[in-house]
């Protein structure tokens, strides 16, 4: 794609710009979804080896596991495309992220030693992942445009900005939170430590089923985003005329 034209008339101080995202609806509802989402994917991305090698015991599967998962995800990328071509990109979105809770609430359920299931739940999720990959950041380019429809100007750099804080933020404080949450149930990280029954399954609830909480709840917030094809087409056509 060519580089969009830049009709910025107006340079803004922080304060203004963030003024206007503010004011910016559809925007919010986007990056809280997407905040949201992405502590989803940050717990179970930190406590991922803990669990395979503590819950699952399989210390020796971590890297194959987490192989399987990335490899998925790229698999994923195109099918998340068709996807958002025919229902839509919100829609697509908020279905991959229920299809992921569905399939993720089962983790916690597994026995020591179930290599195939969890792979199975690694290779499901792992594609599910592609949908996050792919469509939030082009259903930015459209908030994008509701901003520049309205204003005349062209202020993606303040969002990108916006959007690349919300990235960091959300996987440092998964980080943030789930090891305190462990170590209230005294679980103890270290390699070959011993855990009880109780440490192992907060760890398994920590892992799958608080990052289902959060992933309903970005659900709610993109499930009837108002920013659909028809709507960013009327957008396009007011910025070309503006």
């Amino acid at each position: 794609m060519p580089e969009p034209e830049d009709v910025t008339r107006t340079p803004l101080s922080l304060a203004a710009a963030l003024s206007q995202l503010a004011r910016n609806q559809p925007f919010l509802r986007l990056i809280v979804a997407f905040f949201l989402n992405g502590l989803a994917n940050g717990i179970p991305a930190t406590l991922f080896l803990y669990f395979v090698s503590a819950r699952l015991q399989l210390p020796d599967m971590r890297g194959p596991l987490m192989f399987l998962y990335f490899l998925s995800a790229i698999a994923g990328v195109p099918l998340a495309a068709v996807a958002a071509k025919r229902l839509g990109k919100h829609r697509a979105w908020a279905i991959a992220m229920l299809a992921a809770c569905a399939i993720f609430a089962a983790a916690p359920l597994l026995s020591a030693g179930a290599l195939i299931p969890f792979a199975l739940i690694c290779a499901a999720t792992g594609l599910l992942l592609g949908f996050d990959l792919a469509i939030p950041p082009s259903i930015q380019a459209d908030v994008i445009d509701t901003d520049t429809a309205v204003s005349g100007d062209q202020r993606s750099g303040f969002y990108f900005a916006a959007w690349g804080l919300a990235t960091k933020l959300s996987l440092a404080l998964g980080v943030g939170i789930v090891f305190p949450l462990l170590g209230f149930f005294d679980f103890e990280p270290a390699s070959g430590s011993q855990n009880n029954a109780a440490a192992l399954f907060a760890l398994a609830v920590i892992y799958a089923w608080i990052p289902i909480v959060l992933k309903l709840s970005a659900i709610t917030l993109m499930w009837n985003f108002p920013l659909a094809e028809d709507t960013q087409k009327q957008l396009r056509a007011r910025i070309r005329q503006s």
